[in-house]
């Protein structure tokens, strides 16, 4: 895009989860200066390599570490996926944090494109980076309850509660679900967990999970060239048929019309 440099999209991988980062800064002295952004978007699980080639852009991967990593020092890995996958957050940056992180996102492209010997050990080391100040831009944000469903979440030992099941929907939105195995983790029978979970989440359970696949489905056609069959097994659909009528329900088009940015 003319007046800008530093355009970057590639793709984050953090363990297991992929996270679409699309980056740009202003060039110097343009007539128009646009603002720097930066944005970032869970793209789902990552299964294997080959979703390297399924992602339409370069993957740079982090490992969470177990102890025994070269790099120490408390990286908090989970801060940093709550708000890669928080578009509220990024959107509320200022210029000078977003140009901050496409400045590291620029290098990071390039050394992905460039592909020389260790160029994707020094990507790494950028991500690490790049991981490390999006944690730090976080501080106090999750604390301060500003993105409250953001925050990290891991499955109590006891009894759920309603809140506990839609945590556990936002993170494994791409299971197979049964109300019965919620009802059962809820300890409480279906009419009672089914109108708590209404007045929770603003409407029924499968509604729920439903929205969130096409949630997860439309930063996916945004944030990257997949096939859309691929984006629907992604989000949890193994039928084409059923992810088109969902999302064309709950989003009001077409999934190729979302992407090609049309309202048919």
């Amino acid at each position: 895009m003319r007046g800008e440099v530093g355009a970057s999209k590639f793709v984050l991988g953090i363990g297991g989860r992929l996270y679409g980062i699309s980056a740009s800064r202003a060039a110097r002295g343009a007539a128009a200066r646009p603002a720097a952004r930066f944005s970032a978007a869970a793209l789902g699980p990552g299964r294997d390599a080959g979703d390297i080639g399924r992602t339409g852009g370069p993957v740079v991967r982090l490992e969470r570490g177990d102890g025994s990593s070269l790099v120490q020092g408390g990286v908090d890995f989970d801060g940093a996926e709550a708000l890669l996958s928080d578009a509220s957050f990024w959107s509320s940056l200022g210029e000078g944090d977003a140009d901050r992180l496409a400045g590291i996102s620029e290098r990071i492209a390039a050394e992905l494109a460039e592909g020389r010997p260790g160029s994707r050990a020094l990507a790494g080391a950028y991500a690490l980076e790049l991981v490390i100040l999006a944690a730090r831009l976080g501080e106090g944000r999750l604390g301060e309850g500003l993105s409250a469903a953001s925050r990290p979440w891991s499955p109590p030992d006891g009894v759920w509660s309603v809140d506990d099941a839609a945590r556990y929907i936002e993170a494994n939105y791409t299971e197979v679900f049964s109300l019965d195995w919620f009802v059962s983790k809820c300890a409480m029978n279906v009419s009672d967990f089914s109108r708590r979970f209404r007045e929770r989440a603003g409407c029924p359970l499968f509604e729920f999970i439903n929205r969130k696949r096409v949630e997860r489905a439309c930063a996916l056609l945004k944030s990257s060239d997949m096939p859309i069959i691929e984006i629907a097994a992604a989000v949890g659909y193994n039928s084409l048929s059923f992810f088109n009528r969902y999302f064309l329900r709950i989003a009001g088009v077409s999934p190729r019309a979302f992407r090609s940015g049309s309202s048919r």
